[in-house]
């Protein structure tokens, strides 16, 4: 009977090591299937421990028999061994859980969001996000307050239960309500995922769920989120339509490849890339294509100016477009070095690109980068940096410069029309994140995990945090905060209070 207690009981401390621990799910085009092992290998060894010890209870006569040889076998000396290993396999256990554990909650300790929907909540006004960063000039920045002042954050929200959820989309805020999507996975699945936030009571207000997942950021306009779905390797998704307030489907736009890119939407239209598919034009409201221009492999958000739409490829041939933003005509194209995958704006009468070899998780082993200024009449380069890695990031246009961050490491401020470089500044990581300008600050996330506040004059550093995720999601201000997602289920909302406030789940 003792014996039978023992293995029941290190059986359930077994299924207890199974079920409580969150591994990271696997997102097939982030996590190799190496890295998907480790992360499960607890879970493996704790289910293989139950599954042996159930046999030895509940085996057939052969194996019962093996048993108890063994058991007559035994010397008071063995026996007294069994115990020892027996309690050292209870303490690696407990040793598993909470090392997982450590693993997973090294940020301090996240505001508890709730996912119950309350009928207090109510939407502030606020200006509409129209575009990747907002707008245009893709500055992260659309209302007219300052950003923050200090490096301290107000709340950390945490995705719960034992999924993983990364967020690789950038935020959109509109008044009080945060946007963002989501790769939600499970051991062996994965999934996309929508979620609003209230931003004043620490609220999810809702979340919608999609089968495949997401990579896009939002774009926010007249009571409607516009995202996309599908990373580099899915196929057969859709632009996705939702209700700002519910989360409710609107309406969905299929394609035959990804939609990574955030829509740009202008005069009731919006324009948006699908990789291999090309871009489409279709009709806000309603959903119905306008113009389709394919054979292009494009992945970053379009710009929309002066009529044009001007986008870029990184595949087959490395060319930048500009095409009739009625009738979706070609009207000119120039050939680049390096895959163009940075999301353009413009100034005047130029238009801006970043490009270079490598990818979000890694350089190339030969690296390359470059950053160039077109006319976006002619497509004749105006003036170009060599950066020595790629440039992924959206420019940001501000007071007649553009400010860009580099796979080299540095953030970089240029004269916009003349490439005549104002500052740049080392930040000891790559910078995938595109940056966000205020009036008196430029706001950077690093590859590594930390987020600066830069003077927008000089690139010195106004404050700096520090946390221990990685950042591909750009930052968001608003409300005089930053918000921003990172790949290990947490968003960060920073600004305003000394010391952060702790309420909520570990």
């Amino acid at each position: 009977m003792r014996k039978t207690t023992w293995i029941l009981s290190l059986s359930l401390l077994s299924v207890v090591v199974c079920f409580t621990t969150s591994a990271n799910a696997v997102i097939p085009q982030l996590i190799g299937p190496l890295t998907t092992l480790l992360a499960i290998i607890p879970q493996i060894l704790a289910f293989i421990g139950v599954a042996l010890l159930t046999s030895l209870v509940f085996a057939r006569d052969t194996t019962k028999s093996i048993f108890y040889k063994i058991r007559d076998s035994l010397t008071i000396k063995r026996v007294i061994g069994s115990v020892i290993s027996l309690v050292v396999l209870v303490c690696l256990a407990v040793l598993t859980f909470y090392l997982v554990d450590k693993g997973i909650d090294k940020n301090p300790a996240p505001i508890d969001i709730s996912s119950e929907k309350s009928t207090e909540k109510i939407a502030k006004l606020g200006n509409s996000w129209t575009t990747f960063r907002g707008n245009a000039d893709r500055t992260g920045h659309v209302d007219d307050l300052p950003g923050p002042i200090d490096g301290n954050p107000l709340w950390i929200f945490k995705a719960k239960g034992t999924k993983t959820v990364k967020f690789l989309s950038s935020p959109a805020v509109v008044g009080n309500r945060l946007y963002i999507g989501a790769a939600v996975g499970a051991v062996f699945s994965v999934r996309g995922a929508t979620y609003c936030i209230d931003t004043d009571k620490n609220e999810v207000v809702w979340e919608n769920n999609s089968e495949i997942p997401i990579f896009s950021s939002p774009a926010v306009v007249a009571g409607r989120v516009y995202i996309g779905e599908g990373f580099h390797e899915d196929s057969r998704c859709r632009l996705r339509c939702l209700d700002a307030n519910t989360g409710d489907p609107i309406w969905s736009f299929p394609t035959a490849s990804h939609v990574e890119s955030t829509p740009f939407i202008t005069k009731g239209r919006l324009y948006f890339t699908a990789g291999a598919d090309g871009i489409y034009c279709i009709d806000a409201l309603a959903g119905e294509q306008i113009w389709h221009f394919p054979a292009v492999h494009a992945d970053m958000s379009p710009l929309v100016k002066n009529g044009k739409v001007y986008f870029g490829t990184g595949y087959d041939h490395f060319t930048i477009y500009a095409v009739d933003a009625e009738t979706g005509n070609e009207i000119w194209s120039t050939q680049m070095p390096y895959p163009v995958w940075g999301t353009p704006s413009g100034y005047e009468n130029l238009v801006f690109f970043g490009m270079g070899r490598g990818n979000f998780s890694e350089s190339a082993p030969i690296p390359a980068g470059k950053f160039v200024a077109l006319d976006g009449e002619t497509g004749d380069i105006v003036w170009e940096y060599e950066a020595g890695d790629a440039v992924f990031t959206a420019p940001a246009v501000h007071n007649g410069y553009v400010t860009f961050g580099s796979r080299n490491k540095y953030i970089y401020t240029f004269t916009a029309m003349t490439g005549e470089i104002h500052w740049k500044k080392f930040l000891g990581s790559p910078i995938l994140s595109s940056p966000a300008v205020t009036q008196d600050s430029v706001y950077v996330a690093t590859q590594a995990g930390s987020i600066y506040s830069l003077n927008v004059e000089d690139g010195n550093i106004n404050w700096e945090y520090e946390s221990d995720d990685q950042f591909l999601s750009s930052p968001a201000i608003a409300n005089e905060k930053l918000y921003i997602g990172s790949s290990d289920r947490y968003i960060y909302c920073i600004g305003k209070k000394d010391t952060v406030e702790i309420i909520g789940d570990r």
